[in-house]
């Protein structure tokens, strides 16, 4: 079911960053590089089908709150499905995340929405935003087909680490920024 409602919605949406959800593989090398232990607050960007969602419920605390911030409509309709008193469902964009969060801080904030095809003045918005929803000892994580991500969040980012993770098909970048 989710291979072809995946691509069905990538075809539909240009907004989409690929083809097929994040590979097992990949959500747990990367959630094992982030220290959720304490974490109050994980905002999630575009989290399609969930595959993140349901990795990040199994590691985070009862007291923990996910933000999720999806705009496609069909992907909101499916993770509805959550019936857990911890997840914030939004239908928005990844600009609104200051105005969603009211205040509260995120101690982690995880992207798969894809940059490249956001224009220049929008991505700078949504990183400069981002990095004023994050607590302070927070990091920012997306996942993207490319690098090129790096110079914007240099510019916003005081720490930005970039791993290729050339196993995954296709092969990722994974872009970690802090401060």
């Amino acid at each position: 079911m989710h291979n072809g409602f995946f691509i069905r919605e990538f075809f539909r949406d240009p907004n989409i960053a690929s083809v097929k959800e994040t590979s097992p593989f990949l959500v747990r090398r990367i959630l094992d590089r982030l220290n959720l232990r304490g974490a109050k607050v994980v905002v999630e960007y575009g989290p399609g089908t969930g595959p993140f969602t349901r990795a990040l419920l199994d590691r985070l605390s009862p007291e923990s709150r996910l933000v999720l911030i999806e705009a496609n409509p069909e992907f909101c309709a499916h993770l509805d499905r959550y019936r857990d008193g911890r997840v914030r469902l939004h239908q928005a964009w990844a600009q609104e995340v200051l105005e969603i969060l009211d205040g509260q801080k995120a101690d982690v904030i995880l992207s798969g929405i894809p940059f490249s095809r956001i224009p220049e003045r929008e991505k700078s918005r949504i990183l400069r935003d981002t990095r004023r929803a994050l607590a302070p000892n927070g990091v920012f994580v997306a996942y993207q087909a490319s690098p090129r991500l790096r110079a914007p969040l240099e510019g916003v980012f005081s720490s930005v680490r970039v791993t290729p993770e050339p196993f995954h098909i296709p092969p990722l970048f994974v872009l970690e920024a802090r401060g």
